[in-house]
């Protein structure tokens, strides 16, 4: 059994090695180094918002070496830590498409990155330690995580995860470095699920584009219990905080202030089972719907109309 897995778990890597990139993302301060998986004959690469958003300059370097310039088509940050970027086509190897509908607790997967950002191509091997984990990702709560064992370390971010048939079922996306407590942990990755990211990245490629998503125009914070502790004074326990509105934004023209704790939006609660953004997405740009603010501990009713995210 032991060498039909070995030899299950090579022929998986030998299919799907080659459609691993290496993103290399710069700024005038900054350099940073991620991974990506090619989607398309066209050049169309997948890989996480959070490596390439913000930065002036993009390269991919491809599984033999060779390296292209590439151009940031959308993402869809930070309601999924998805993008998609384009470089010239051909000579290019599509990674399978796998469905991540399909996995199942201890199968074994295949994690193929750039880990710390020079060890090009590096394998771990480990197994689906859990399916729809919850998990909360630049202020939006997902519900379909999957967490494996497979090491996973900076620069896999964006990289594959792959099933022994050698097909794409998870975007490596995180890492578990400690518990809320401050104990170590070890073994605990996260990825976002094949069917979810390449969905993500079909709308996309479509609108050629980010994916139009709502805006209230303004900076917030979900409450939890360790913002709560940290800021006593306020009137609730659940809900987000405005920090910022933006001058003459659609949230200023709706009477909304900072420090402001908003509590309803449309017909969704918000609390930690629905942040803000999560219940945000559920509307349209253009679309008015109530808000409903805590000031200080009085009720306050409002309606915005949502503006298009930038």
């Amino acid at each position: 059994m032991e060498v039909d897995i070995t030899s299950a778990v090579t022929d998986a890597v030998a299919k799907a090695r080659p459609a691993v990139v290496r993103v290399e993302s710069a700024t005038r301060r900054t350099f940073d180094v991620g991974s990506g998986v090619v989607i398309s004959e066209e050049g169309y690469i997948l890989t996480n918002a959070h490596v390439v958003v913000g930065t002036d300059q993009l390269k991919v370097v491809l599984a033999d070496g060779s390296e292209r310039p590439a151009v940031l088509i959308g993402h869809d940050y930070p309601f999924n830590d998805i993008a998609v970027l384009q470089v010239a086509p051909g000579g290019l190897t599509v990674i399978p498409a796998g469905d991540s509908d399909a996995l199942k607790p201890g199968e074994t997967v295949i994690a193929i990155g750039n880990p710390l950002g020079e060890l090009y191509g590096s394998v771990t091997v480990g197994v689906v330690s859990g399916l729809n984990r919850s998990r909360l990702l630049d202020g939006v709560r997902h519900d379909d995580i999957i967490q494996t064992d497979a090491a996973v370390n900076s620069g896999n971010s964006g990289g594959a995860l792959v099933n022994l048939d050698g097909k794409l079922v998870g975007i490596p996306t995180t890492i578990l470095r400690q518990s809320s407590s401050g104990q170590p942990v070890e073994g605990v990755a996260f990825a976002i699920p094949s069917n979810r990211a390449l969905g993500i990245a079909r709308r996309i490629i479509a609108a050629r584009g980010p994916i139009a998503r709502p805006s209230l125009e303004l900076e917030h914070i979900d409450l939890n219990e360790e913002v709560v502790a940290r800021l006593p004074a306020l009137a609730v326990s659940s809900g987000a905080v405005v920090l910022t509105v933006v001058p003459g934004g659609v949230a200023a023209q709706a009477g909304i202030r900072a420090g402001d704790v908003i509590v309803q939006l449309g017909n969704d609660t918000v609390d930690a089972r629905t942040p803000l953004l999560n219940a945000l997405a559920a509307h349209e740009p253009g679309e008015s719907i109530k808000v409903v603010l805590n000031r200080n501990g009085r009720i306050i009713e409002t309606e915005v109309r949502l503006a298009k995210r930038s």
